[in-house]
């Protein structure tokens, strides 16, 4: 099978191209810049720039690739203005779907996020536990986009589209070349970060994730999502594992979530004035103080997903960002 993967060198994109090959499949690795092609090194692909603000190189890159992976969805900015990230996540969405329309590819695997998924208290969230749209109750800027596009995917699906989307928890791994989920490692290996706060969230090795692609492109039932997790952890220990990982000492303070929200106001004030991502936004903080465990039995009942460990991922992580003690 030849499979166009949008998005061929982020961090999930790079396992979903390995995953593709170690399977036998030829893959046509769509990418925008030169900056990240290190993450495909090496492997047998046919390399295309895609643009998909302008939709250059995707026409092209479409034709002759029965599967496609749409690992490269719009990431909306913390300076962009959220009803301007919201129609530009719809717009851009609406306009591959077009393309793909038109190519006719035999099974698009979406993916989306597990920031999707409505939080329920009491008890882990499944894929039935979905958001409205439009949206019911304020969400963090990334999510809102995120539910959006994945409306617009889904409602795509119901008009004959024969996609597949899939709901990746926090990634952990190798590859991992613009530091998005390894900020999540980094901030307890290097620099070393002292303090930690009360959150529960789900992390998941990448690989798994992309195996997981796979098996949505081969067996998932069309129209339906999938939540392909791992482990439910809480965040104190998932710095003690990375630290020790790491070889450095875990965190010792546990900090009031208010403290953290004052942090964040102070952080974006300096990201506005450097034009730069803020280190801690307050969407982010918002988040952790909800947390949200997640439930995969359906992926795992239906794709088969693997359940690589918790310390192997970080293990991998690790050594990706060269922070494995010697």
């Amino acid at each position: 099978m030849r499979a166009l993967v949008l998005g061929a060198t982020g961090h999930l994109g790079a396992h979903i191209v390995r995953a593709l090959l170690a399977e036998g499949h030829q893959v046509r690795a769509a990418y925008r810049t030169d900056r990240f092609l290190h993450v495909l090194d090496g492997l047998p692909v046919e390399r295309v720039r895609v643009d998909l603000d302008t939709l250059e190189g995707l026409p092209g890159a479409l034709d002759g690739c029965p599967w496609v992976f749409h690992a490269a969805g719009y990431y909306p900015r913390f300076q962009e203005r959220r009803e301007l990230a919201v129609e530009r996540g719809i717009r851009s969405t609406r306009r591959i779907l077009e393309q793909l329309r038109r190519a006719s590819p035999a099974r698009v695997v979406f993916t989306s996020s597990a920031a999707t998924i409505r939080r329920v208290p009491g008890r882990a969230a499944t894929e039935a536990d979905t958001e409205p749209w439009p949206l019911d109750r304020w969400r963090p800027l990334y999510s809102t986009v995120k539910i959006a596009m994945e409306h617009e995917v889904l409602a795509a699906c119901r008009d004959g589209l024969p996609a597949v989307v899939v709901n990746p928890s926090v990634c952990i791994g190798e590859y991992d070349a613009r530091r998005l989920s390894g900020r999540a490692v980094l901030a307890f290996a290097k620099p070393r970060l002292p303090i930690y706060v009360r959150h529960t969230f789900n992390a998941v090795y990448t690989g798994d994730v992309a195996i997981g692609h796979l098996r949505a492109a081969e067996r998932g039932r069309l129209g339906e999502r999938y939540l392909l997790v791992g482990h439910n952890v809480t965040l104190r220990d998932f710095a003690t594992l990375v630290a020790r990982t790491a070889g450095v000492r875990p965190p010792r303070w546990r900090v009031p979530y208010g403290l953290v929200w004052a942090a964040a106001a102070a952080t974006e004030a300096a990201a506005w004035l450097t034009r730069t991502e803020p280190l801690l936004p307050r969407g982010a903080v918002h988040s952790l103080r909800m947390g949200q465990r997640l439930d995969g039995t359906k992926a795992l009942r239906e794709l088969a997903l693997p359940q690589t460990p918790l310390e192997e991922a970080v293990r991998r992580a690790l050594a990706w960002f060269h922070l494995l003690p010697v």
